[in-house]
């Protein structure tokens, strides 16, 4: 660093997220690496009126900032966030935290600086397109995809220590970028908040909550709940809202709540059957949410579910189906699950022990570097 004779509390740290627009699971992981380590925080756009947490902060947002839409459809700009990243100007830190599930990792740090990078995943729209192909669907946009998939390979170079939010995750980091992830750390889960729902009963069927985003395939639950004729409740907003609407009309077993308080979403829990996850997370912090709160999962048996949700704790079924959805359904009708067990479980991912984990790996590996 600029001068060994440095110590850990005289740093200065630069905390660097993907597009700080909406609350949501890696925006949690964030929150805490701003806790743990305070400093300056840097991404692409920043709404700290909605992203609470960030107010009261030293943010610098990037020229996006003030484009049209920048804080409401933030993938617009998607094709200009390698550069935005690269140009960052990191030149006062002597640490670099980045938080990335598409472009952070991109940030350039001074020569003599250390850089962190902690992955949700890389790009799942450039690499993984069987995943989310939104960046695959027509060739102008294969064509830019191209071009980001250059670039981020360039990129995924710059950070010097790798931390992975999943087995499944590092594994991509390795297949896609050639890097070796130094240590896998489960995103932070408030499972105590969860863990006071007291289960009640199972009248109000099964419960979706999450985005309303094509990948998460809601769709497959409702063509499923159309030919059981189970109750389905589907809490949540976004831009497939409308459609997955027209998908149920004439269902009275299916109804959309919309966003509910944590109150509101933990008094449904207490008396539904099961959470319902039909899509591909590379973590998955809802089924642990879930558990947490004692209600099993049936879920879509790939990604980071796998690590999360055991045999006694749900079903994990097969294919993105609704006829696999339903063989699911079958055998989690045939089984029966400890509450006390599953909320056990669910305290294995606990904020807290991500604390512990990612300080103790931040202050290690800067610990190194101030020996070289």
């Amino acid at each position: 660093m600029r001068a060994r004779t440095l110590r850990q509390d005289d740093l200065r740290f630069a905390l660097v997220h993907d597009w700080l627009t909406v609350p949501a699971g890696s925006e949690a992981v964030f929150e805490q690496m701003c806790s743990l380590f305070p400093g300056a925080v840097y991404a692409s756009q920043i709404d700290s009126s909605r992203v609470k947490f960030l107010q009261g902060m030293e943010l610098h947002p990037s020229w996006i900032q003030k484009m049209p839409g920048a804080l409401t459809r933030h993938h617009l700009y998607a094709p200009f966030l390698p550069e935005v990243y690269s140009h960052m100007d990191m030149n006062a830190y002597d640490v670099v935290l980045s938080d990335s599930h598409s472009f952070a990792h991109g940030v350039q740090r001074r020569p003599d600086a250390l850089h962190i990078n902690y992955y949700h995943t890389p790009a799942r729209s450039l690499w993984v397109p069987e995943v989310d192909n939104r960046a695959s669907k027509t060739f102008f946009h294969r064509w830019i995809a191209n071009r980001l998939k250059r670039l981020d390979l360039v990129a995924s170079k710059r950070p010097d220590v790798i931390f992975a939010n999943s087995h499944v995750t590092a594994e991509r980091v390795t297949k896609f970028y050639g890097r070796k992830v130094d240590q896998i750390i489960y995103p932070p889960v408030q499972t105590e908040a969860w863990s006071k729902v007291e289960k009640k009963g199972s009248e109000e069927g099964l419960v979706y909550w999450g985005r309303l985003i094509p990948y998460k395939r809601v769709d497959i639950l409702i063509e499923a709940m159309k030919t059981t004729g189970q109750k389905l409740n589907i809490v949540g907003s976004g831009p497939s809202e409308e459609e997955l609407k027209r998908q149920a009309e004439g269902s009275k077993n299916i109804r959309f709540l919309g966003r509910l308080t944590d109150d509101e979403l933990q008094k449904l829990i207490a008396s539904s059957k099961a959470l319902v996850f039909p899509g591909y997370e590379d973590f998955g912090i809802v089924p642990v949410e879930a558990m947490a709160a004692g209600l099993p999962v049936i879920a879509f048996g790939a990604g980071g579910v796998t690590e999360s949700v055991r045999e006694q704790d749900g079903v994990l079924f097969k294919e993105q189906t609704a006829e696999s959805f339903i063989e699911g359904l079958k055998q989690f009708d045939q089984k029966s699950f400890d509450v006390g067990a599953l909320k056990n479980r669910a305290a294995e991912f606990d904020v807290s022990r991500f604390r512990t984990f990612y300080q103790e790996a931040v202050n290690k590996a800067i610990e190194n570097h101030l020996k070289k």
